[in-house]
């Protein structure tokens, strides 16, 4: 070997041992910095333990085997939060700006099989949970791609062990994420271009009474897919009239699938939160309530829809809502000795528009609902108002087609102790109103038309009192050439401790009040 030759293989060899000795040295140095930065430099309430922790300086990839991380509250000793993860991978870690400038710079965060425990302690005060932990960072933060897979989070009532939320296989994947001191005082703390969302088997009790369950969801900036959604209270009928001090609806709330789509969502100037969405549909919506009328009166004020929207503390922008296919049954007890009386809707369609507390003077929020109505009677209705008119101000038109009266008996007899016969070929109601008075204009094609008032127990009629009131109405109504008898009726008040649905009630009850009852004719 001459020797230039065994110069340059002294060189190479020297050059090389030493390229190894820095690769080491390297990751010896970032390895003792990571570690240094999880001991010390993590707020006092935050810790993080791990089985090992892996740093390639070559590849920029730092992983965490089996860590787990523990926050806790300054309020208690106990975990607010648990976190248990499979893996926590770091790819291209961009070593020159954290060593340097302490800039975390990297291409991606993968948290594989993460559980998430939460323990809920409603003594800890709520402004401790308004300050993030983020706010005690001091670099700039900047993730090409954040995902978590198949992830399992649960959150429980410290006191009382109870499942307040739960939730599996949950996946997320949230693009060029951007956090830095500035935007760490934000509502939002960091920024991102595009995200998607699944998971799987959701639960939330939804507060003292109710829950909710979502079988699967998918959710993207451009459409939120929910399907097989259940809202249901809790207990049995009998259970729950015994736990509420007042009237309360009792429901079951199935939707085969709810879909938003191009939804957007934040807060205007960082202060007002505002949600918006241009469509969401309703598919196969089934709602059964029922409400014991024994109870003791709700008494608390009732607002309007109207007066809702317009003092929600957020901004709503809701285009058009489709309710496809829909039903509803309403029960209402009223009587002790005797059952429910029911209404239903059935092939329910509703087109909902400008659902809002955003829009002008010029826009109003409407809804036309087509549907089948105690399972044979064709029923339309057109209602509308406007969120910015102070009065509350509302027009409520309906179409109903042919009644047999006596499909109004399975509501009628239990609740009102009437029996109705005859029918009703035509009707069409109008009710206009606001916040206190309406007025109805109603016309009704009708034959045969006989009231039965019962005896206590609502089986025997009373023969007395049924003839008395027939004799105060109109049997048929083709004393009009058209065959339609009208009657209207003015200042009807509204009880503002009832809903908006007993208004209408009440103000569709006297417009056939004074059609059976009038002379006929229109006023």
């Amino acid at each position: 070997m001459t020797k230039p030759v065994k110069i340059t293989v002294i060189i190479v060899s020297t050059v090389l041992v030493l390229a190894i000795v820095g690769y080491f040295v390297a990751n010896a140095m970032v390895s003792s910095k990571l570690e240094n930065f999880l001991k010390t430099e993590l707020p006092e309430n935050l810790s993080v333990d791990y089985k090992s922790l892996d740093v390639s300086v070559w590849r920029g990839d730092v992983v965490m085997v089996q860590p787990k991380i523990v926050n806790r509250g300054s309020h208690t000793s106990k975990a607010n939060i648990e976190v248990d993860l499979d893996t926590l991978m770091v790819g291209g870690f961009g070593l020159w700006s954290y060593l340097l400038n302490d800039q975390i710079h990297v291409k991606s965060v993968q948290l594989r099989s993460p559980k998430l425990r939460y323990n809920h302690n409603s003594a800890i005060p709520k402004n401790e949970y308004q300050n993030s932990s983020l706010e005690k960072f001091k670099e700039e933060i900047k993730v090409g791609r954040f995902n978590i897979q198949n992830a399992e989070i649960s959150i429980k009532d410290i006191e009382t062990d109870s499942l307040l939320f739960y939730t599996e296989k949950f996946t997320a994947n949230v693009l060029d994420i951007a956090i830095d001191p500035a935007s760490v005082n934000n509502r939002i703390p960091f920024k991102y271009t595009d995200y998607n969302i699944s998971y799987t088997d959701l639960f939330y009790s939804m507060g003292v009474y109710e829950n909710l369950e979502i079988a699967s969801a998918s959710i993207t900036q451009d459409k939120a897919v929910f399907n097989q959604m259940k809202m249901y209270t809790k207990y049995s009928k009998a259970t729950y009239d015994k736990m509420i001090p007042i009237e309360r609806d009792h429901f079951d709330v199935t939707i085969a699938s709810l879909v938003v789509e191009d939804h957007k969502f934040g807060y205007e100037k960082d202060s007002v939160f505002y949600f918006k969405s241009p469509k969401i549909t309703f598919e196969n919506p089934e709602m059964n309530i029922y409400r014991n009328k024994l109870v003791a009166d709700d008494l608390t004020r009732k607002i309007l829809y109207s007066r809702m929207l317009r003092e929600l503390k957020f901004n709503l922008t809701l285009s058009d809502i489709f309710l496809k296919n829909a039903s509803i049954v309403y029960s209402e007890k009223v009587n002790a000795d005797m059952g429910a009386g029911e209404l239903s809707f059935t092939k329910m369609n509703v087109d909902i528009k400008n659902i809002s507390n955003t829009y002008g003077e010029s826009e109003k929020t409407t809804l036309d609902i087509d549907a089948v109505f105690m399972a044979r009677t064709p029923l339309k209705v057109k209602w509308e108002f406007d969120v910015n008119n102070v009065n509350d101000a509302f027009v409520f038109r309906v179409d109903i087609g042919k009644l047999p009266a006596a499909d109004l008996n399975p509501f009628s007899q239990p609740n009102l102790k009437v029996k109705l016969e005859g029918e009703l070929l035509k009707t069409f109601a109008t009710v206009s109103g606001d916040a206190n008075t309406s007025r109805v204009d109603m016309r009704v094609n009708y034959e045969d038309f006989k009231v039965e008032i019962l005896d206590g127990e609502g089986e025997k009629k009373n023969k007395v009192l049924s003839a008395i009131a027939n004799l105060f109405i109109a049997k048929n109504s083709d004393r009009e050439s058209d065959g339609f008898r009208d009657g209207n009726k003015e200042g009807i008040e509204r009880d503002h401790t009832k809903s908006i649905f007993n208004f209408l009630w009440i103000s569709i009850k006297a417009g056939l009040a004074s059609v059976l009852t009038g002379d006929g004719k229109k006023k």
